[in-house]
């Protein structure tokens, strides 16, 4: 949006170089397009969907401050009295620009409500994996969630929990709704999935 509004304040201005709107916006344009087209490359189609959508949304930010700073201006009345033919305005141009924000705004929002939750359940989660490793001395080197998914990694000496206990712990304090991935130490992954008590082991690479 800072792009948008900058670099359609240039464009008014005559007293501010026209190279500024041009770097201003390559700056925010340039580099996600290219990750997209490098991560479809590696057949990483997820992430560069990802990074296709900050593309998009910075156009649609670009399209949509730059198109308030010039109503602002009222650059198409300047044109008319300076002689310059002027197209006509429809609404269905500004209909348009409200259509790409949309577009835009519900995997945004879509997104952030995903990585709230996450954060929340990761947060929830943390304090439940400790009092669960407490007694064995083994130490919770990380908690995140990822998509209502809780992965927690352990560090420790055998013998090891039990991963069940932990997965009954989790649905005691109200997670038995979210999967349980579990990292131990020397490579051995425990996928405990929601609503179940039993857990099985996966190899590391397909942890």
């Amino acid at each position: 949006m800072a792009t948008g509004t900058v670099g359609a304040f240039a464009l008014v201005r005559a007293d501010i170089s026209d190279t500024l709107p041009g770097v201003a916006i390559a700056i925010s344009l340039v580099p996600p397009l290219a990750v997209t087209g490098l991560l479809i490359t590696v057949g990483r189609y997820h992430d560069a969907a990802e990074s296709a959508l900050l593309f998009g949304t910075n156009v649609a930010a670009i399209v949509a401050t730059g198109t308030v700073v010039f109503l602002v201006y009222g650059i198409r009345g300047a044109a008319q009295e300076s002689g310059l033919r002027v197209g006509r305005f429809r609404g269905w141009t500004l209909a348009a620009v409200a259509c790409v924000v949309v577009l835009v705004a519900v995997p945004l929002t879509s997104g952030t409500v995903t990585v709230a939750r996450d954060r929340a359940l990761a947060a929830d989660a943390r304090p439940v994996a400790e009092r669960w490793a407490a007694p064995g001395d083994w130490q919770i080197a990380s908690v995140e969630a990822r998509n209502g998914t809780v992965v927690i990694g352990v560090l420790g000496l055998p013998p090891q929990p039990a991963p069940s206990s932990l997965r009954a712990a989790l649905d005691r304090d109200g997670m038995a709704d979210a999967d349980l991935e579990l990292h131990l130490v020397g490579g051995r992954t425990h996928w405990c999935p929601a609503d179940t008590d039993t857990c099985t082991v996966r190899n590391a690479k397909h942890g």
